[in-house]
């Protein structure tokens, strides 16, 4: 059997060609993703079925494969198998001569793969594993292609359809095209009305200094129910959606989904508002690793999306007091940018950075575009010109990297200003991080949830843990030398706490250059998330920044994100001493139920004379449990004390009536 499968699908929807004879089997691109997921479960099935030796089940869910995806090579491979493992050898042969004709031609899997075993010798077989070593597969004679043709923008719109389409199966996204010819706005004005900022574009056009939007584009994700003010700035094109992607709701909401093939700017003033699960976009990607990775890929592909904060970032605690929860955020990126308030608040920043964008001199935007850092570099104009810092050294600190901007502190003028004096020697350097070492808290012993939940994102400018473990440090060891300047000047490298205790965060250098650092992070409660702000949160920000001598990179994070629904008590050595998860007062606060799952119980630790652990006491009422220091229960004792039986727990999901799941523990059956 050929477990990856998955795989050479991916190869057929994203480069085989349409058979002219089969019209009727070609799907629109924009159902590709579901045609992938569906088969992706069926992959998922067969391994399973082919792992107890069910093949006729096996061969049954081959077909439906074939049916979804008629010339996938390895779905008629996995027929095969299964075939002649129920010994109908005829019907196998026939399938494996199918799939090398389709151009499974990997020989020594075939002729090595114990599926095929009753094969071999039969002179039918020899014939077609010559055949796979001779044949010359033509990709235009199978399979499915995505023939794409970039779409013209037209009065200043471009148009997302299935011909300017492609479904990148590998990523999971659409990748859309467009003709982008800077003649194509060369009569349209650089910038209309924006005030003083507006007026410096001009002037830098008419002295042919700044690139202008000539080439960018405009996604609203919102059905036009909060644009940027393009008419402010008629060089962009907007990009509308035609009936296709429209069909299946594409083109609304958090937008993860396209990418496109020049420098774009996007909105969504949207939001989830009602049930256990209610968020704004942000918070929606922030808790998902492969949306937090494809934010970065925007990132570093000149894409900047705008999303509003709604009701993530307000006064409050659990909607009582102001009627806002806090910063319920469980990590900060450059990734993005979150606007304080809701519908609309996004507005204004799309225009400051559409101002940014045609500001940047052309000899400078065109090597940003075609190396894919115009937004890191946006980011870092942005946050430096933000009207929050009083000095150049506050941009080192929390004041210039909030988790969501208010558009009063916008400095249009500024920005335009910072863009225009760039040049090719003088752009800023990208701070890139990656993880060397640290903690790796166990599930069942030093944490509680149903598996590995601390790792949330590991991404090159944005690394995020939930902290679940009751160890008081958290350790990680930190390296900034993925960083990168764009003309390859030598770096010095900073870091800061921008968030939290920065009297108790420890920040070591492990070398003179200070590239990698270990961090040492203490358990954290609530707290503002700066001095005497009314907004509070549950994490800690590190920043990492680089600077080439000009300038500083923009910020890459270290978050730690510590859980506000239990109740911790540590002794005077910072060992844990007890949690309660229960907590009369505790327990009731807000956490995202997609990053927690809450319990019912209260756990209280105990140490022998040296100070090890050995174990603690579960608590539920007036019921009681023993566990060892290693997360076993204790079931049985002799009369003196002593242990005599052990059994394992495990922990899963348990559904709550109109609430989020919580935490349920289960003994496993046997010893």
């Amino acid at each position: 059997m050929r477990h990856g499968s998955a795989i050479v699908l991916m190869m057929v929807l994203s480069s085989l060609p349409v058979l002219a004879e089969e019209p009727a089997k070609q799907p629109n691109v924009f159902d590709f993703p579901r045609i992938q997921a569906a088969y992706g479960q069926l992959q998922t099935a067969i391994t399973a079925l082919f792992a107890k030796g069910d093949y006729a089940e096996a061969e049954k869910l081959c077909l439906k494969q074939i049916e979804l995806v008629p010339h996938d090579a390895s779905a008629h491979y996995n027929l095969a198998c299964a075939l002649v493992r129920q010994d109908k050898l005829e019907a196998g042969l026939k399938a494996l001569d199918k799939a090398v004709e389709m151009g499974f031609t990997n020989v020594d899997h075939i002729v090595n793969d114990k599926d095929l075993e009753k094969l071999k010798g039969n002179e039918e077989f020899l014939k077609i594993i010559e055949k796979a070593r001779t044949i010359k597969v033509d990709p235009g004679e199978v399979g499915w292609k995505q023939k794409v043709t970039p779409a013209a923008i037209e009065k200043g719109e471009g148009v997302v359809s299935e011909q300017n389409t492609l479904w990148d199966s590998r990523a999971g996204v659409f990748r859309v095209f467009f003709k982008l010819d800077p003649e194509t706005a060369k009569e349209q004005p650089i910038c209309k009305g924006y005030g003083e900022a507006g007026d410096l574009l001009r002037k830098w056009a008419e002295e042919g200094t700044a690139a202008g939007n000539r080439g960018d584009l405009y996604d609203n994700h919102d059905g036009d129910h909060s644009n940027m003010d393009y008419g402010a700035f008629p060089q962009i094109a907007r990009i509308e959606f035609g009936d296709a992607p429209k069909a299946r709701n594409f083109q609304s909401g958090l937008q993860t989904a396209f990418f496109f093939n020049g420098v774009t700017l996007g909105n969504s003033s949207t939001a989830m508002t009602s049930g256990p699960y209610w968020r704004s976009q942000p918070r929606l990607a922030l808790v998902n690793q492969r949306t937090s990775a494809l934010l970065f890929a925007q990132y570093m592909s000149n894409h900047l999306y705008f999303y509003p904060e709604h009701r993530d970032h307000d006064p409050g605690h659990n909607g009582a007091s102001n009627g806002g929860h806090g910063d319920v955020y469980a990590m900060n990126t450059p990734y993005l940018i979150i606007s304080q308030g809701s519908s609309g608040s996004d507005r204004a920043f799309m225009n400051a950075v559409a101002a940014t964008l045609a500001a940047l001199r052309p000899e400078v935007k065109a090597p940003l575009t075609k190396n894919n850092v115009v937004m890191p570099v946006v980011q870092m104009i942005f946050r430096m010109s933000n009207k929050t810092l009083k000095q150049p050294s506050d941009y080192l600190t929390g004041i210039a990297h909030p988790t969501v901007f208010d558009s009063k502190h916008l400095d249009e003028v500024k920005m335009v200003k910072l863009a225009q004096e760039l040049t090719k020697e003088t752009l800023p350097p990208i701070a890139g991080l990656k993880v060397v070492q640290e903690d790796k808290p166990v599930v069942g012993r030093d944490y509680f949830d149903a598996g590995e939940r601390e790792a949330m994102i590991d991404t090159p400018c944005a690394i995020a843990r939930v902290v679940r473990s009751t160890s008081y440090w958290r350790r990680m060891v930190v390296s900034a030398e993925p960083s990168k300047d764009l003309s390859g000047k030598p770096l010095t490298y900073h870091w800061a706490v921008l968030r939290g205790k920065a009297d108790e965060i420890k920040i070591n250098k492990l070398n003179d250059q200070g590239s990698t650092v270990e961090l040492l992070i203490p358990y954290h409660e609530r707290m503002p998330i700066s001095p005497g702000n009314e907004i509070e949160s549950n994490r800690v920000d590190i920043g990492a920044f680089v600077h080439n001598g000009t300038h500083y990179s923009p910020p890459a994070f270290v978050t730690f994100f510590y859980l506000d629904n239990e109740k911790r008590v540590y002794d005077e050595q910072k060992r844990i001493k007890l949690v309660d998860y229960g907590d009369a007062e505790k327990s009731l606060n807000y956490v995202d139920p997609m990053l927690d799952l809450p319990k019912d119980w209260r756990d209280e630790y105990s140490y022998d004379n040296e100070g090890k652990p050995t174990g603690w006491t579960r608590i539920r009422g007036d019921k009681k449990e023993e566990f060892t220091h290693d997360g076993m229960l204790i079931t049985k004792k002799d009369a003196s004390g002593k242990v005599e039986e052990l059994r394992r727990v495990r922990y899963v999901p348990k559904n709550r009536p109109n609430m989020g799941p919580g935490l349920e523990q289960q003994v496993v059956e046997g010893k």
